[in-house]
């Protein structure tokens, strides 16, 4: 019986998940490996022969010789087991272990033969609660952004639209207007900042339809070339037959732009540029390994640079908003942030691989779709056509906005009610007589938001329209960065032509059929 039972002890042994081993103790606090299970061989990466029989100083790594003999001459002296976390790095890889020891006495002498120790794999714990811990950080950054952006946006409306009706009332030529158009581009930058902090934060309202990505590329590919200069080689392969993505087509163009950019920058002496699609089926392990990634058959494309690479650290922070490793001056830090923002937005993954001296290689994971859904334009319209002589009650609690909006809808013709808020709303509908035609609503309002106030005020007037505009999106009528079926929605800023024509637009639209 004997025999038999110390076979299934090996058994047992070898077959625990915990690296296991056996440390005979020698005078002087000497501690040589005695036994070692196959977990122990896996995890390190290091042979029996690499190990038994060697001192423990002889075959882990120097940086932790101190901290493990003071664990196990703790055990010794308590006479008890020790625990404790240790990084170490081995042949198989660096690994986070839970430690524990425990020390085993001879019943004759009382003296302390052997330390047995076991160590479990914590490491995989440890990079998702990274990863865990990353993602509440950007979470919380990007509703920051998105909350910057809003007032910006709002300020934005408000300078745009001043620059845009003054410069119309100034002749051809005017010192003055060329100054106004001047404010007018400034504020059109400020505007790309704001939706790249929006993009980021992933409160865009997108336009997705059915993408042929390998379409998409090529159709950049000439304008790419020129972007990097002469002295980058760009590099296309695309897969033979590749399956359409679900996503919107000029945010993608973002993405692809931005990573270009990166990548002409990352070699300031010229190198090569390669830009491949691929399909591939992420599975559940590897889902499991990447918080956010769903399994299933998604489209690839890569884009990889021969430049200078990055470290460890930076790779860590590249998307950050406002990290950026370029000099002062040479960027925002928002152009990976905002890539993120639209590839997480868009239901898809980004992985990056760089090593110093060695290039950079990003890598946009979309989901494969089945589903056509076409580009739809509206039909060009001229100025004259975007006038009107209905009734709109405009609603926004910002009063410069609110007083510019006004002067815009009057301007093109159109009576005007505006409230501040949504009770002041539903006070006007009930006191005024005549037929409102469009409410125009800004979505995020105190107390009562533009979708509680649409559904309570078309109750009262169902023939009404309802256009809503924000300087974000906001759960209550966009998810997932799509806007709810029969929403019309109009984003800030704002300018003239852009609040006109969308007004028109909706008052001309055919009326939403009734339920059922």
């Amino acid at each position: 019986m004997a025999e038999v039972s110390d076979a299934w002890v090996s058994l047992i042994y070898d077959r625990l998940h915990d690296a296991v081993f056996l440390l005979g103790v020698e005078p002087e606090s000497c501690f040589r490996f005695e036994s070692v299970n196959r977990s122990f061989v896996r995890l390190t990466g290091l042979t029996p022969e690499q190990v038994l029989g060697r001192r423990v100083e002889e075959v882990l790594p120097e940086t932790s010789h101190a901290l493990v003999i003071h664990k196990y001459e703790e055990a010794i002296r308590t006479k008890g087991p020790v625990t404790w976390e240790e990084v170490t790095a081995f042949p198989a890889g660096t690994r986070v272990g839970h430690v524990t020891v425990l020390p085993i006495f001879d019943a004759s002498s009382g003296a302390c033969s052997h330390v047995l120790g076991a160590v479990h794999d914590i490491t995989q714990l440890r990079q998702t609660e990274d990863l865990l811990r990353q993602a509440q950080k950007m979470e919380a950054v990007g509703r920051l952004a998105g909350g910057v952006a809003h007032d910006f946006n709002n300020l934005l409306t408000v300078i745009l639209s001043y620059s845009a009706l003054l410069s119309r009332d100034l002749r051809v030529g005017d010192p003055m207007r060329d100054g106004l158009e001047e404010i007018g581009l400034a504020a059109e930058r400020a505007t790309s900042l704001t939706r790249q902090l929006l993009a980021f934060g992933r409160q865009q309202v997108l336009k997705p339809r059915t993408i042929d990505l390998n379409e998409l590329i090529t159709k950049m590919v000439g304008m790419l070339g020129r972007l990097v200069g002469e002295d980058v080689r760009v590099v296309t392969r695309t897969s033979a037959a590749l399956p359409r993505v679900f996503a919107d087509p000029g945010q993608l163009e973002q993405v692809i732009m931005n990573l270009v950019v990166n990548a002409r920058d990352a070699m300031p002496h010229g190198g090569e540029l390669t830009i491949e699609t691929t399909n591939v089926d992420l599975d559940d392990e590897y889902a499991q390994q990447h918080p956010g990634v769903f399994p299933g058959p998604h489209v690839v494309f890569a884009i990889s640079d021969t430049g200078v690479g990055m470290s460890k650290e930076a790779q860590s922070r590249i998307f950050e908003p406002f990290f950026t490793t370029k000099e002062q001056g040479k960027g925002t830090g928002l152009g990976l942030a905002t890539v993120l923002g639209i590839v997480k937005q868009s239901c898809g993954h980004l992985w990056v691989y760089s090593e110093p001296g060695k290039g950079t290689t990003f890598k946009v994971y979309l989901p494969r779709t089945e589903t056509i859904v076409p580009e739809v334009d509206g039909p060009a319209r001229e100025p004259g056509e975007m006038r009107g002589d209905e009734t709109v009650l405009l609603v926004e609690d910002e009063g410069q906005v609110r007083v510019v909006m006004r002067g815009i809808l009057k301007r093109n013709g159109y009576q005007v009610l505006d409230a501040q808020n949504g009770g002041e709303a539903l006070l006007l509908c009930e006191r005024f007589s005549g037929t409102i035609h469009l409410l125009l609503t800004d979505v995020v309002m105190p107390q009562m938001g533009g979708r509680e106030l649409a559904e309570r005020i078309t109750e009262l007037r169902p023939g009404m329209r309802v256009l809503y505009i924000s300087g974000y999106t906001d759960n209550t009528i966009v998810h997932h960065g799509q806007l709810d079926e029969d929403v019309h929605f109009l984003e800030k800023p704002i300018t003239p032509d852009a609040l006109a024509l969308k007004v028109r637009s909706v008052l001309d639209a055919p009326p939403r059929r009734p339920p059922g």
